[in-house]
């Protein structure tokens, strides 16, 4: 008696640990107002009982349910989709589905189970699945036999459409397949095959699907391995044949075409379906494209087309443009491939077929004739997705003349990343549909030139990666434009030039990216006057202040300004972000990774941090330096002002008592100061005068920086500052291993270096002295500092103590400019503190 008692306890204790879980499930309808219960990230560990019983769709993934029991769901009948995905699930009992009469969606995949072990009657209740997957679940212990797929199983689903399942090694699909006469598309989500123990894919593989097949997913499959020629002639039906990222070769792949001769086809992707590691004498790494090979593709009506990254470096005559019907495409992507395109052979080959395509939508070119790392692909499904980012790994420039006419009917055009030198690029349009055009980091030695029809109906430009200097965009009219990407485009040079370095009319521009470009002004361009601007990012830049022109754009949404060297920002520009909060009702401002100060004088600018509805991205990550270098959290600070700011007041207060008593002197002391320092005060007007005057008559120098050294600082230079100075920030530099003739007489050559340099960079160490003409370059510069037009002084100190410091530097540390840097960049310790030093030492070079 007193055990059914404590069994009849634990029951209850039971059903009322999975009511408090059921519980925690919640309830949302979709579009068609039919009931979901989110139920994932719950830790059930078995399928909840009491839910509402009207339940369309049970949403059960990433919980720890290792266990399907019979009559898990008997109290569901009208649910039409189950979700079981990441789950552990290794266990299924033949009941377990007992009840789902109605359900149509069935996902188990992400589980522990064995598709071979499972009860053969499992999926009997399930007379109206149409979508299952099993995929990513338990693999077989020995992968170089046989694998015999539970046909039996299968066999009750014969209302089944759509199937995803795992492809393993030597896979025998059996006579119960033919029962799935209804399935139209077969997925094998993960692949296991590869070319060992003498696999072959054979031609029976598929002999006991639906001849209906419309669709055909064998992607993924990292490892090569073989295929016959007729593995696909029991799919006559197929139109979505997907191999991408499978390894079997571009070879293979177009020679198991051959059933689809002269048919319809909506999408083939052979994208990445060659790689480097399959190089052999029959498969070589290295792709040309002949007749022969192309002489089942080309017979084919194909509306979109994948070929990307598929080793193709070179076509022959009448081969990959050589279609039959070629105004069966809508979308053809070829890109990061490493083809040449510099022969009038190849060039007119593509004209010729862009002639006939007359339907084409989308088309990409890009990333061609060397090898990237990370290209962007197109989604050849969804042409506007992009995977990755890109990063060059090796260039190769081929001088070329390029002229291309955008056919009538493209919308989706990207050129980028085309390491080929064209002399000159044209892009003709009539009657254009063109939205998005991406000419981003091409090599150009004119700008492409655009008619005026290519803007009508443009949304999207991208112009990032071309230097400005080049750039001369056309008075085309853009009324559509509203996204414009110029990044690494170095506007900074332009700027230098005085060169308004855009020009046209954009009414609806609303998105523009100048990030890189090493601005640190914009107020003489007029290129930002537009009206409906909403997003803009001039984030990686100089900036010490947020251009006033912002005050303009009151359609603000989103201003990136991080990675600058912004202190603080003014009242007015304060003011204008507010109004702009206020009228748009939502401002996101990015500062993150900026020079902010904490101090008195910027004490202003904290509070209205502190209150202002304006949205800081990371803003509670944000950092300030505080008196004496000392770095702090800025939201810290702000909560703390009376901590931090307590002596601002007396501070004023100080200033004012020094005003009076200093005046109570004005009246005596500056006769005597002017009697006594009368010729320095002559001296000094005229060095101001001269200055004014060089500045006014745009004195040049043939040198942004001269540097000085001892040899034990070579390597250093060679390794760190040369790499950063004149490769990354585009300085030139003057060093007098390099850049001195033989032959001069030195001391000579050297002072007309210096004085034809706008900056002279000492590198200070230990031995700095004992070089043979340190002391002498810092007299000179030294002199040109006090009579001429040097800018600044600019000394590196590299793991010197300050005893060691010469005597004519110390002497002059007024007029000098100090900056620490490491010789070992392992001693560099913080890594923010080393990386801001680099970034002092760029704002002294590029400010005058």
């Amino acid at each position: 008696m007193k055990k059914t008692i404590n069994l009849f306890v634990l029951s209850i204790i039971i059903t009322v640990a999975n009511g408090n879980l059921a519980s925690s499930c919640t309830y949302k309808r979709n579009r068609n107002h039919r009931l979901i219960a989110h139920c994932e990230n719950q830790g059930f560990t078995s399928v909840p009982r009491n839910l509402r019983r009207d339940i369309y769709e049970l949403i059960l993934s990433n919980n720890s349910i290792h266990m399907l029991k019979n009559n898990s769901f008997i109290n569901y009948s009208k649910m039409e989709r189950l979700i079981l995905t990441r789950n552990n699930i290794s266990v299924v009992h033949e009941d377990a589905f007992s009840g789902l009469n109605s359900l149509k969606v069935l996902k188990v995949n992400d589980n522990l189970i064995n598709i071979t072990i499972i009860p053969k009657g499992v999926f009997r209740h399930l007379s109206n699945l149409i979508v299952l997957d099993i995929s990513r679940n338990k693999k077989p212990l020995h992968l170089n036999i046989s694998f015999i797929y539970p046909d039996v199983t299968f066999s009750t689903l014969n209302r089944l459409q759509n199937l995803s399942i795992d492809l393993f090694m030597f896979p025998v699909f059996r006579s119960g397949f033919t029962a799935l006469q209804d399935l139209n598309v077969l997925n094998f989500d993960t692949c296991y095959l590869h070319n060992g123990s003498r696999f072959k894919l054979l031609n029976s593989t598929f002999e006991n699907f639906s001849p209906n097949l419309k669709e055909l997913y064998i992607s993924g499959c990292r490892n090569f391995f073989l295929m016959e020629n007729g593995l696909l002639e029991y799919f006559p039906n197929l139109k979505f044949l997907d191999l991408s990222k499978s390894y079997v070769h571009l070879y293979q792949a177009l020679r198991i075409l051959h059933p689809f001769q002269n048919k319809n086809m909506s999408v083939i992707n052979f994208h990445h379906i060659s790689d480097n590691k399959i190089n052999e004498n029959d498969f070589p790494y290295s792709v040309i494209i002949t007749e022969e090979l192309m002489k089942y593709l080309r017979t084919i009506c194909i509306e979109a087309l994948d070929l990307s990254k598929a080793g193709i470096v070179d076509y022959q005559q009448n081969s990959l443009f050589s279609f039959k019907r070629p105004e069966c495409f809508k979308t053809f992507i070829i890109s990061a491939n490493r083809l040449p395109a510099t022969t009038l052979d190849h060039y007119m080959q593509v004209v010729k077929f862009f002639k006939s395509a007359i339907n084409i939508k989308v088309y990409d070119f890009s990333y061609l004739s060397v090898d990237y790392i990370h290209p962007v692909f197109l989604n050849v499904y969804h042409p506007r997705v992009l995977n990755y980012f890109p990063e060059i790994t090796k260039t190769h420039q081929i001088p070329l003349l390029f002229t291309f006419s955008i056919p009538s009917s493209i919308e989706f055009l990207r050129f980028t990343h085309i390491q080929i030198a064209f002399t000159s690029a044209s892009f003709t349009c009539t009657n254009t549909s063109l939205k998005y055009l991406d000419v981003s980091f091409g090599v150009y030695q004119n700008y492409p030139d655009f008619t005026d029809d290519c803007g009508k109906q443009l949304e999207y430009l991208d112009v990032s990666g071309i230097p400005v200097t080049i750039i001369t965009f056309p008075l085309i009219f853009m009324p559509k434009l509203s996204i414009l990407k110029m990044t690494n485009a170095r506007i900074d040079q332009g700027i230098l030039k005085g060169k308004q370095w855009m020009n046209f009319r954009a009414p609806d521009l609303r998105k523009i990216d100048i990030s890189f470009n090493n601005l640190w002004t914009l107020e003489e361009t007029t290129f930002l006057d537009q009206p409906n601007i909403s997003h803009l990012n001039m984030s990686n830049n100089l900036f010490r202040t947020i251009p006033t022109l912002v005050t303009k754009l009151q359609k603000l949404e989103s201003l990136d300004l991080s990675n600058n060297l912004i202190s603080s920002i003014d009242e007015i520009i304060r003011c204008s972000l507010d109004k702009m909060m206020i009228s748009n009702r939502r401002l996101i401002l990015n500062l993150n990774n900026n020079a902010l100060v904490c101090s008195c004088d910027t004490l202003d600018f904290l509070l209205w941090f502190a209150k202002t509805k304006v949205t800081f991205k990371n803003g509670d990550t944000y950092n300030c330096t505080m008196s004496k270098g000392k770095q702090a959290v800025l939201r810290e600070v702000i909560q703390n002002n009376e901590k931090y700011f307590s002596d601002c007041k007396a501070t004023i207060w100080l200033y004012v008592g020094i005003i009076l008593v200093a005046s109570a002197f004005g009246i005596f002391i500056p006769l005597s100061l002017i009697y006594n320092y009368r010729w320095k005060i002559i001296l000094y007007m005229y060095r101001k005068v001269r200055h004014v005057v060089e500045k006014n008559l745009h004195e040049n120098y043939m040198y942004d920086a001269y540097v000085s050294y001892e040899d034990r600082s070579v390597a250093w230079i060679q390794k760190f500052l040369l790499p950063k100075i004149e490769e990354e920030w585009g300085l030139k530099v003057c060093l007098h291993d390099r850049d001195l003739l033989p032959g001069d007489l030195t001391a000579d050559a050297k002072a007309e270096s210096i004085q034809q340099s706008r900056h002279v960079v000492f590198i200070i160490t230990e031995h700095f002295t004992e070089g043979k003409w340190g002391r002498f370059e810092i007299e000179r510069a030294k002199y040109e500092k006090y009579t001429t037009n040097l800018r600044k002084i600019i000394v590196i100190l590299q793991n010197i103590q300050i005893k060691d410091i010469p005597d004519e530097i110390i002497n002059i540390s007024n007029d000098v400019c100090f900056i620490e840097l490491p010789l070992d960049e392992n001693e560099a310790g913080d890594n923010t503190d080393y990386q801001s030093q680099w970034l002092r030492l760029k704002a002294l070079l590029y400010v005058n």
